[in-house]
């Protein structure tokens, strides 16, 4: 049977993933390649006036790479169904009109071919059409169904797409974890436009975009349930906002990679965009309490998991590393089968190494 590891072995493993993650997060750097391919994709879009770029920013924030719905269709992709467009002004111009010998005002396309000699010859003068703006639709990328692989590596809405075995368990887990720390998930109060997710500080809620994958929505719920127990009300003043990134994001990352979800890409990307010539102040105590945090919240995690061991009845070999199992059936349970798996496996290669004197 699974043994849950101590307060002083998860300590060490997650001071281990801290400091691989600070040493990651400090090599970043975009490749001149992959600045390259973003700057080829953004130059396939509109350029919007002022006015719109305004008007899109108020509706979907964030949004940067959209289109309309036939511009979409002709690059290949459609707009997901139950999507609401974003409203922006098209600008139109009038049709030229001109006055003939009998007084009559006509668009130039209805003038009659003699109309039109005399339009050449500049005897009738032109009254050019006015602007007016009349209202078109347009939808942000993440409204479509195109994938994180058609995006470029360093396009700053970029998504973690997939589903993950764990998805109900995880997410039963957290929210433990938001009972415990008195927050509420709830579905957004407006439109999170390219956000994968929020935490509303004065009323302790948070809440997830609901276009995000099962893999975002994990690692996202993470992220702000330490924003929620980190940046509270009380204390809204002690970090800036770049520190508060950089803490919700670490623990989020450390607590991923402890359940083998990496999500490595994006966090990377996601830290160094938030700490690139920024100043960390009391670094020390902003990760002492990244490693507080990841280790109240996995320790609450592996409780759901635990509770979960009980009721489907796995056993394991003697020696060996397979496992004899009974009723294991749903996406969850084999999750569950894999990670007892991992952590029994880790314990068999610690107690080996002991004499040694190797440490793992």
């Amino acid at each position: 049977m699974y043994k849950k590891k101590t307060r002083e072995e998860k300590e060490k493993e997650i001071k281990l993933l801290i400091e691989d993650a600070e040493n990651k997060v400090n090599k970043y750097f975009d490749s001149s390649k992959n600045i390259k391919e973003y700057l080829s994709f953004m130059s396939k879009f509109y350029n919007y006036s002022l006015s719109n770029t305004i008007l899109i920013n108020n509706q979907f924030s964030g949004a940067i790479a959209v289109g309309s719905y036939a511009f979409w269709k002709e690059k290949g992709f459609s707009v997901n169904k139950g999507e609401k467009g974003i409203k922006i002004l098209v600008p139109n111009k009038g049709k030229d009109r001109f006055e003939n010998e009998k007084g009559e005002i006509k668009t130039v396309d209805k003038a009659t071919a003699e109309e039109k000699k005399k339009i050449e010859q500049g005897i009738y003068e032109i009254y050019k059409g006015s602007i007016y703006f009349t209202q078109g639709y347009i939808f942000d990328i993440s409204q479509t169904n195109a994938k994180a692989k058609d995006l470029p590596k360093i396009f700053p809405n970029r998504w973690l797409e997939g589903n993950i075995l764990n998805y109900n368990l995880l997410y039963k887990g957290m929210e433990k974890i938001a009972e415990k720390i008195h927050v509420k998930i709830i579905q957004p109060k407006s439109e999170l436009g390219v956000a994968k997710g929020v935490s509303y500080t004065a009323t302790k809620e948070v809440a997830l975009n609901p276009r995000n994958s099962e893999l975002q929505n994990i690692k996202t719920l993470l992220h702000e349930l330490t924003h929620a127990k980190l940046h509270t009300r009380d204390n809204l003043d002690k970090y800036k906002t770049h520190e508060k990134e950089f803490q919700a994001e670490l623990t989020a990352y450390t607590i991923c990679s402890h359940f083998g979800i990496d999500t490595s890409e994006y966090s990377f990307k996601y830290l160094s965009e938030w700490t690139k010539g920024r100043t960390l102040n009391d670094k020390k105590n902003l990760l002492k309490e990244v490693k507080e945090t990841s280790i109240d919240y996995i320790e609450i995690l592996e409780d759901v998991l635990l509770e979960k061991d009980k009721h489907i009845n796995i056993k394991y070999i003697d020696e060996g590393s397979e496992l004899k199992e009974k009723s294991i059936n749903t996406k969850d349970d084999e999750f569950l089968k894999k990670y007892i798996e991992k952590q029994r496996r880790k314990s068999l290669a610690k107690e080996k190494k002991k004499d040694f004197n190797i440490e793992i």
